[in-house]
């Protein structure tokens, strides 16, 4: 390899490495935080309560109950009602995951609205809807 040519390849290696390095650090700091907060309880009686001081400045939560096998996703709704869905694919029951505004299957590739309608298949059924009660400054949670 001639002189020319090897400045060529070893300029542009270094470039692009600068370059990957200037956008890897931005691109991990923003992926870092996904500004999720994780509300964790414990069930009593077939039921969780959550503050309704909580969603102060935040229209949704991520609920993990203790020894439960799927996370649920709590929104305050425009009107104030309150809605609570299982983090579970209908398809295959596997987790579901939190995708920009809806949920998404990483098992078979569901996707599912912010309101839990199918979006894309395989699965066919809408997310499973939990009951909701205002009890005083708390939103009760029926498992």
């Amino acid at each position: 390899m001639d002189r020319r040519n090897f400045l060529k390849q070893s300029c542009g290696a270094c470039a692009a490495m600068s370059l990957g390095a200037l956008l890897g650090t931005s691109f991990l700091e923003s992926c870092g935080s996904t500004g999720l907060s994780v509300l964790k309880a414990a069930p009593s009686d077939g039921k969780v309560s959550v503050p309704l001081a909580q969603f102060e400045g935040h229209n949704f939560q991520l609920l993990r109950v203790n020894n439960y096998n799927y996370d649920i996703a709590l929104q305050r709704k425009d009107d104030g009602t309150y809605s609570a869905m299982l983090l579970m694919c209908t398809h295959a029951r596997h987790p579901l995951t939190k995708a920009g505004s809806g949920y998404y299957c990483t098992l078979h590739g569901s996707k599912f609205s912010a309101d839990g309608k199918v979006e894309k298949g395989p699965a066919s059924k809408p997310m499973v809807l939990l009951p909701t009660a205002i009890d005083g400054d708390r939103l009760v949670v029926t498992l």
